[in-house]
This record gives structure tokens, C-alpha cells and sequence, in this order.
């Protein structure tokens, strides 16, 4: 099926109301997304955070992941104004819109209610249920905190009128297999596909930098230190790496997200990628990390997993990592420091039935064709 001369001149809309960068911006729509040149991103998260909050989080990024293309809202009646101008024909798709629906010093629903195109709502996966079986009494707080959260934050998503919801996973497929939107069952954006791989020689440590993360500053009062002792924590960062290269006779690869640039090599001289960290963990045979979405894509290759904690990270941060581990991979975290003192030995076992699971439930329902997210968004704008 051929675009009209519509189809092809039309508008693609894409709204966040938090700040992105242009890796975010990438992982879901990519240059070799077909329609890349009709894309407008429309961010209003001047209006949804106070300056002095918007300027630490930008603080560390480099001046190139500030996304072009982009219409920054300053005033609501701009955005009231650029509503009114979108013509039917064009598309208008939510990607961040939590944070104005919490706004209540602008009504944000009447405006995104009144855009006459057709609208796409992208839903957030799906919230892991809790792995009882690993863990009964830090699961059972961490689903009572789920719950709480649910009752005093409720989900205002549903007051949007909208023609389509894009959702991930069996949970959100059969959630709404009968909404009045028609449903886009996709694929996760944290995973992609690859045809040929070659064999797995090497270990990937998925990074998350040393320093404060970007959005505590937007989300919470009080901000941690994400590493107390950093001179400490990379002396024996290097160390362990070192026991596990001798170990699984492999040299570890330190894979970055490409919004932030190191100034100088602070893992040894071991070999630093940016922006490839999906396919790096793809080929690699065992992944390291913490707790970043990245490791979606290590469920989908079925890859061994090992969630460090440290000594130097804070309480909340440890706890973190331990549930993600426990909930996604099945296994418990450990200090690494314990590792090297001969306290823990390392589990690279991969449960396999538990990450066809937790794959199927939130990231890949059972019936999906290997087609990336944006391969997919780039077929059905055909029909839409």
C-alpha cells in the first residue's frame, strides 16, 4: 500500500512533558524511522517543573543530546494555541504525559482533549508483580508501597480521549482487549532484534555513571549521592572486574548511554561504548549492570545476569537493585565486595521459564513478529 500525498506531508506530534535527550528520542524513533522528517516533539516540562529543577538535570548532559526539532513550551496559552493549529489529518502520540495530568495549574486534559487528529496513547510497561517465591517480606512491603502509590496517585490516563492505546506485554494486551480506543499490541523499545550475532566472547557492565541521576531532580525533594566513597568504589569496581575477566576468560566491555560523556577512562583502560548497549548485550555472555532498563533486551537474549550492590551505595539504591534482580531474573544481587572476599559465589544461571514469563507479561505478548518498535509504528502509520 502506496502513502497518499496526505500520509506523506502529514505531521507526527509527539509529546513529553518531562526532558529528553536525543538517546531517548532514539530508542524509539531512530533515523531509519521512515518518518523521521514529519516528527515534531512538543515538551512541556517548563511548565511542569521550577527552573532551578530543569537546570540540575541538564547539568551533566552534553550540549549535542539536546534534541532539535523540538518545540519547547514556556506559556500554557502557546500550547493551547499550537493545539488549535494541528489539522486532522496529522498524528498526534503521547509519550510523557503523567506530569500534566498531575498539573493542576493548567488544564492540560481540556486542551489535549480538544486536538481533532488522531491520537495515540503510549502506555508505560506494566508494573512487575512480585516474585514471592525469592523473597516474601521485602515483596510483600514492596506490593503494599504498589498499592498505597495506586490509591493516593490515581491514573488519570484513561480521561483522555484517544483513538489508539500502544501498549507492551500480555498484562496490558488483555487489560484493553476491551477499551473503546483500538489497541496497538508492540513490542518493548528496550529491546531490539538483531539477524546475525556473532558467538559471545565478551561481558558487558551496563554503566550508570558515578554521579547524581538526572531525574531525582525533577522527582524528589532530597537528593542522594549515587556512590558515597567514589575513589573507594572504583578501586574495587576494577578489582572485581578483574576477578571476572581471570574467571570467564573474557575482557568486560563498559557499555554507556551516549547522554553522557566520561572525561577520561576510569575502568583501567578497558573498552568504553556509547549508545550500543542493547547490542552489546545481545552478544555478550554474561551481563553485568545495576538496575537500568537496558536489561529488558538481556531477558529477551536470554542472557546470565549478575545485579551488583556495593557498600558505598545508599540503603534505597541497594534495595533497588535487589528487587529488580529478584523480580526480573529470579535471583538474588550481591555486594560484589563480597565476592572478592570470598563470601558469595557469582549465579549465572538463567531461569529460562521465568524470563519467557516476565518477557511475555510486559515487554513481548506471545503472538509478536520479531519487528522493532519502530518498524512497526513505521507499518501501521500506513493504516492510521
Amino acid at each position: 500500500m502506496k502513502y497518499s500525498k496526505a500520509k506523506q506531508d502529514r505531521k507526527i506530534y509527539i509529546y513529553m512533558d518531562v526532558p529528553a535527550f536525543k538517546y531517548q528520542i532514539n530508542q524509539i524513533f531512530p533515523k531509519k524511522f521512515k518518518h523521521i522528517k514529519n516528527l515534531i516533539f512538543i515538551n512541556t516540562s517548563e511548565l511542569n517543573f521550577k527552573k532551578d529543577q530543569l537546570m540540575k538535570h541538564y547539568k551533566n548532559v552534553p550540549k549535542k543530546e539536546v534534541p532539535e526539532n523540538t518545540i519547547y513550551i514556556k506559556k500554557f496559552d502557546t500550547f493551547r494555541i499550537l493545539a488549535k493549529k494541528i489539522k486532522s489529518s496529522d498524528i498526534f502520540i503521547f509519550y510523557n504525559y503523567s506530569f500534566s495530568l498531575k498539573n493542576s495549574k493548567f488544564p492540560f486534559l481540556e486542551v489535549f482533549n480538544k486536538i481533532k487528529c488522531k491520537k495515540i496513547l503510549m502506555e508505560q510497561h506494566s508494573w512487575i508483580s512480585p516474585n514471592f517465591k525469592k523473597n516474601i517480606l521485602f515483596n510483600s512491603l514492596r506490593l503494599l508501597r504498589f498499592l498505597i502509590n495506586k490509591i493516593i496517585n490515581k491514573n488519570n490516563n484513561r480521561k483522555i480521549k484517544t483513538d489508539y492505546i500502544l501498549s507492551y506485554g500480555e498484562q496490558l494486551k488483555n487489560k484493553f482487549a476491551n477499551c473503546n480506543a483500538k489497541h496497538l499490541d508492540y513490542p518493548s523499545f528496550w529491546i531490539k532484534f538483531y539477524s546475525k550475532l556473532p558467538s559471545k566472547k565478551f561481558i558487558t557492565y551496563v554503566d550508570e555513571t558515578f554521579h547524581y541521576s538526572g531525574d531525582q531532580f525533577l522527582t524528589q525533594k532530597n537528593q542522594t549521592k549515587k556512590i558515597d566513597n567514589l575513589n573507594n568504589y572504583l578501586i574495587k569496581l576494577n578489582h572485581f572486574f578483574s576477578l571476572i575477566e581471570k574467571k570467564f576468560k573474557s575482557k568486560i566491555i563498559i557499555c554507556c548511554k551516549k547522554k553522557f560523556s566520561y572525561n577520561k577512562n576510569y575502568f583501567n583502560g578497558r573498552k568504553i561504548v556509547y549508545g550500543k548497549t542493547l547490542e552489546y548485550i545481545s552478544k555478550s555472555k554474561l551481563v553485568i549492570g545495576h538496575k537500568s532498563d537496558a536489561l529488558i533486551q538481556a531477558i529477551y537474549s536470554k542472557s546470565p545476569v549478575i545485579l551488583l550492590r556495593s557498600r558505598e551505595f545508599s540503603l534505597k539504591r541497594n534495595l533497588e537493585i535487589n528487587s529488580r534482580s529478584i523480580n526480573w531474573f529470579n535471583k538474588k544481587s550481591i555486594f560484589f565486595e563480597d565476592y572478592y572476599d570470598k563470601k558469595k559465589e557469582l549465579d549465572v544461571s538463567v531461569d529460562e521459564k521465568y524470563y519467557s514469563k516476565i518477557l511475555n507479561n510486559h515487554f513481548i505478548s506471545k503472538n509478536q513478529i520479531k519487528m522493532n518498535f519502530h518498524e512497526k509504528l513505521n507499518l501501521d502509520l500506513k493504516y492510521l
